[in-house]
């Protein structure tokens, strides 16, 4: 059986499984400092204990994927303070050499982590033994007036996580009839004409109609939204902040306040930080994307969306076994000065570098990367800006591209003007945007002439791309034969 099979299964079964025996145990963290569970579940939190091992690969795509960060972040103690999550090193030989990225160790499983960490002096074994763990990763939870652990599955979302967590423990959640808060938002990046906004999520156990969110920098409001709706409970709304232009990287704090007209009864979460900066610009209209796959290519898959949120371009899944490890290229032709936003997909949910082969995905403009990534969990999600198009009566190459004959038998004639000397770079594309051929050469100034062989193309359609000092031209040339 696959390693990688092994490890996972028993935590992904849908759904909640067998209870534990009960857990009623106090033990030390990694700065010494005792961790009773029971003290957390008199206090009416609902306690999540992630039993992994700094070993193992599916353990560290959890750990990195974002869903524990994202839940602890808005319902731990910083947000509406309902949950507590304890992580485990189970395994017996845990050190804080290891824990901190030493050799034989998956990464550093501390940094940038605010709940408690346990695992060294025997610590973290003496709880993989009192679950009786038989594969990492494991999550157990624990609900509010038992102590008696039940295994959680994880899942490829925050919001799946949670309402199964919630489900299975719903008390800790009955925090008034009228509680709103704030949650962070996916992305900090706006694209040009974008305003920040905020996430409204109704914790009340009735419909929430009205409130007022807050926007402020530097501790003065910046604009006041009267925000009317109708969101259930667990539902949640943008609220955007029109009148507010974002220029550069700028800090601000939302607020909400006067759920339905009335004071919030349980106000923890209410406030939340938002960084916001502006998206990446592509040099031109024409962008390069590039993604290499990892071991499990079937799990990977892309779209890129325009600003309707329409589908453009999209590829994948790929085909396991023979396309893993494996560059892909691909040309878009966008609209000049249209924001754009691509989504990464992994099915499994732990993206696709660093622990299954090293993947990642790039996108180019004129040569000039634009952004990149490989490491997330489910989905990555990054907006940029198409470049504007070159005029027609500054672009030289496209005044003097010329392809002959077209359609062609295979030998296709490419004739251009060149301002000064450069190399020329040649990309051939089907409809789909995959790149099926591609060269470079040298050329002097003025008029040229090059022959590309399409021969070994099957007969169709396709785009012809030449791009020569920061200039782009294109050309729809049909191979028949």
């Amino acid at each position: 059986m696959n390693l990688r099979t092994l490890l996972v299964t028993p935590a992904l079964v849908a759904g909640l499984l067998a209870s534990a025996q009960n857990q009623n145990w106090t033990v030390n963290d990694i700065n010494g400092n005792p961790v009773s569970i029971q003290d957390y579940l008199n206090a009416g939190k609902t306690v999540l204990v992630d039993i992994s091992a700094h070993w193992c690969g599916p353990c560290w795509a959890w750990h990195t994927g974002g869903i524990m960060d994202k839940l602890y972040h808005e319902f731990g103690p910083e947000g509406t303070n309902d949950l507590v999550i304890i992580w485990v090193d189970g395994d017996a030989a845990s050190s804080m050499a290891l824990l901190n990225g030493g050799s034989g160790s998956q990464g550093d499983w501390i940094t940038g982590v605010d709940y408690p960490i346990i695992g060294p002096n025997g610590q973290g074994n003496i709880l993989a033994d009192l679950y009786n763990i038989t594969a990492y990763p494991t999550l157990f939870m624990h609900c509010p007036g038992s102590n008696a652990g039940v295994e959680i599955a994880r899942t490829s979302t925050w919001q799946s996580f949670f309402q199964s967590w919630r489900n299975g423990c719903m008390p800790p959640f009955t925090n008034g009839v009228n509680d709103a808060t704030l949650l962070a938002g996916e992305s900090g990046v706006l694209c040009p004409g974008e305003h920040p906004t905020a996430t409204l999520y109704n914790m009340g156990t009735t419909n929430l109609t009205s409130a007022t969110v807050e926007l402020l920098e530097n501790g003065s409001p910046v604009q006041t939204v009267n925000w009317t709706g109708n969101l259930a409970r667990w539902a949640s709304a943008t609220v955007t902040f029109d009148d507010v232009d974002v220029v550069g990287a700028q800090e601000f704090v939302g607020r909400v306040t006067m759920p339905n007209g009335v004071a919030d009864e349980h106000p923890e979460g209410s406030d939340e930080e938002y960084n916001y900066e502006q998206a990446p610009e592509a040099l031109s209209a024409t962008v390069n994307f590039e993604i290499k796959t990892d071991n499990y290519c079937e799990e990977t898959s892309w779209k890129l969306y325009n600003s309707s949120n329409q589908v453009v371009y999209q590829g994948g899944p790929y085909t396991a076994g023979s396309q893993d490890n494996t560059v892909f290229n691909y040309w878009w032709n966008l609209n000049p000065n249209m924001c754009y936003r691509l989504e990464v997909l992994d099915a499994y949910g732990d993206g696709i570098c660093c622990t299954y082969g090293n993947g990642y995905y790039k996108v180019k403009s004129n040569g000039v990367e634009v952004l990149n990534g490989g490491q997330f969990g489910a989905v990555a999600k990054e907006p940029f800006a198409a470049g504007a198009a070159v005029g027609i009566e500054e672009n030289v190459l496209e005044q003097g591209l010329n392809m002959f004959p077209n359609p062609t038998n295979g030998m296709l004639n490419v004739g251009f003007e060149l301002s000064s000397a450069t190399t020329v770079n040649f990309t051939v594309m089907n409809l789909l945007g995959e790149r099926v051929l591609s060269t470079s050469k040298g050329f002097g100034v003025g008029g040229q002439q090059t022959t590309l062989d399409l021969s070994s193309l099957p007969h169709g359609s396709y785009i012809v791309n030449v791009l020569a000092d920061g200039l782009t031209a294109t050309r729809k040339v049909t191979v028949n034969q």
